[in-house]
């Protein structure tokens, strides 16, 4: 038997995941979330995160072959340090994230964008299971994405592609977080539809517009008509065989998704309409988790058949 351990840093929630390969079929023995502290700084998070790896893997279990961190932004690859976290609190330039938990910890770490994980695990055990080209979109704070081909993460030569919240869809919006102006991320992530439905939240705004507000369903509609539009650029390049949508507005049932498959179908020209499939996540809070672990067994040169989440 061989574990791989995968840990999803949020800014609330570390979540856990833990697999195990038995027979060539790799399934999901644990998940587990604990806090993230994060107001305590970025190295009482590296800390924490170092020292979860070490419980796991030299007191819970003894045969986990590697570790594999995801995390929300980007990083040096070379170096496994962290270059931006834009929705973490402190200054995390230049933190160090994959050495300290190596040193710790003695077996091989690997790091991922948090979005790019949660590609991975849908690829392989979500809704895209045995499907390619998959592109994901994760709506949140900021609109995430990720590329999966033939069951590997697409980096491209930078490696830091699949980037999909980051085309650039209305070239006179608003600037955006990564000092672009008028990604699809500034139109359509969770954040600009509650604000154009005027709500804390999205989950009000979801609500609102369930009950016939013409402002939130308006706050949708907007969002949609924007993805659609990156969904049919991205469709005009690589041609998915599968969109997964995922984040807690996503889940909100059909209505939304609707709208962005409508706006999608209009604006894509080249390819037939019912080619374009779009579909909600299934893995839930864990996808990242799940993914990151994946990413391990990736990296690590493990041989797997199948993954079972239950």
């Amino acid at each position: 038997m061989t574990k791989f351990l995968g840990l999803d840093l949020g800014g609330t929630n570390i979540k856990i995941c833990v697999l195990e390969i038995i027979d060539f079929e790799c399934r999901v023995i644990e998940n587990l979330s604990i806090p993230t502290d994060a107001s305590k700084g970025p190295e009482y998070v590296v800390n924490l995160l170092a020292q979860t790896a070490n419980y796991y893997i030299n007191e819970k279990y003894h045969d986990v072959e590697a570790v594999s961190v995801a995390v929300p932004g980007i990083f040096n690859h070379a170096t496994g340090e962290i270059l931006l976290f834009p929705n973490l609190p402190g200054n995390w330039e230049n933190q160090p994230m994959k050495a300290p938990i190596a040193a710790l910890c003695n077996i091989p770490v690997f790091i991922l964008n948090d979005a790019r994980a949660f590609s991975l695990a849908e690829a392989h055990a979500g809704q895209a299971k045995g499907k390619s080209p998959v592109a994901c979109i994760v709506l949140g704070t900021g609109v995430g994405g990720g590329i999966v081909i033939d069951g590997k993460i697409h980096l491209g030569s930078t490696l830091g592609a699949g980037e999909i919240g980051h085309q650039i869809v209305n070239p006179e919006g608003e600037m955006c977080g990564c000092g672009a102006q008028g990604c699809l991320e500034t139109m359509a992530s969770a954040s600009a539809i509650s604000r154009g439905a005027g709500t804390n939240t999205p989950e009000e705004a979801f609500a609102r517009a369930m009950s016939g507000d013409r402002k939130a369903i308006e706050a949708f509609e907007e969002a949609a008509k924007w993805l659609g539009i990156g969904i049919a650029n991205v469709m005009a390049v690589l041609s998915p065989e599968i969109f997964i949508i995922g984040g807690g507005v996503a889940q909100s049932g059909d209505f939304f998704l609707k709208l962005i498959l409508k706006e999608a179908q209009e604006r894509s020209k080249l390819t037939p309409i019912d080619s374009i499939k779009i579909v909600p996540a299934a893995l839930g809070i864990y996808a990242g988790s799940i993914g990151a672990a994946l990413n391990g067994v990736i990296n690590a040169g493990a041989k797997f058949n199948l993954i079972s989440t239950t």
